[in-house]
């Protein structure tokens, strides 16, 4: 019996409705997708949705089909094959999803775009084919979030004005009752999640609030401040705050994202 692996999925919000969302994603996949590193061809080629396929031309002219669609339903959702550079008997199927969220970022609309590839065991070697898009996806999906950025907000200038986010942390809903929440076994989920902001060079500071003793269930609990390079990835990390820190999905925190609007800082120009 073939051994079913899981698919690889990829999520990014990004700071705009889902239909311009979705036409960024199909209308102008070849201003977008890393062509050099990720098709057939290489440089200089380019690629397109055409009658029902997505096709790759290289510079001299040469067409390879990377799949067909098998679902096009603007604008929440994408379905199709996906074999390039290999015979069609040799899928994967990827699906793009288009949601919107119901809290946007600073009033403003935005949609959380989902990336699933599956169908590895179709592959010859359906491991190694999984790690290797599993590493990929990111980087593609970084990139759409870029391309909707310079279309909603224009191409990002040198010296653009970072965004500041303050992370208020609370008791959540499952926060123990006694108060003790840095002893609780999630705790250690939340101080992960503020390791990797720091590895990502954004986190400014983090910690708890009011006195020491300070952590019964119904007082605040900490504050993070994050500064995001633009607001493309600031509903990013508005995103990453309320589903991927696990302290937060598992209940024994709650958050509430703020815009912080610095007018002065310690730095000097």
């Amino acid at each position: 019996m073939t051994r079913r692996l899981p698919p690889v999925r990829r999520e990014v919000v990004v700071a705009t409705d889902p239909k311009t969302a979705f036409d960024i994603w199909t209308e102008e996949i070849g201003d977008w997708w890393p062509l050099g590193t990720h098709s057939v061809s290489g440089a200089g080629a380019t690629v397109a949705f055409v009658d029902g396929r997505l096709v790759e031309r290289s510079a001299e002219g040469v067409e390879s089909v990377w799949g067909e669609v098998l679902a096009w339903e603007p604008p929440h959702r994408l379905r199709i094959t996906w074999h390039p550079g290999r015979d069609a008997d040799s899928l994967t199927e990827v699906e793009v999803a288009f949601t919107e969220v119901s809290e946007g970022f600073d009033g403003e609309p935005a949609t959380l775009v989902t990336v699933t590839h599956e169908g590895w065991e179709n592959l010859t070697h359906p491991d190694a084919a999984r790690t290797e898009y599993g590493n990929g996806w990111p980087g593609v999906v970084r990139l759409f979030a870029d391309a909707v950025h310079r279309r909603v907000r224009g191409a990002t200038e040198p010296g653009e004005p970072a965004v500041w986010l303050a992370l208020r942390h609370s008791a959540g809903p499952n926060a123990p009752a006694d108060g003790a929440i840095f002893s609780h076994p999630d705790f250690a989920a939340h101080v992960a999640f503020l390791q990797r902001l720091r590895a990502d060079g954004v986190l400014v500071a983090a910690g708890p609030t009011g006195d020491a003793d300070d952590s019964g269930p119904t007082g605040a609990h900490g504050m993070t401040i994050v500064r995001a390079a633009g607001p493309a990835q600031a509903a990013e990390l508005m995103r990453q705050a309320r589903f991927e820190d696990q302290s937060v999905a598992r209940g024994l925190f709650a958050v509430d994202v703020l815009r912080w609007y610095v007018q002065f800082t310690g730095e000097s120009d």
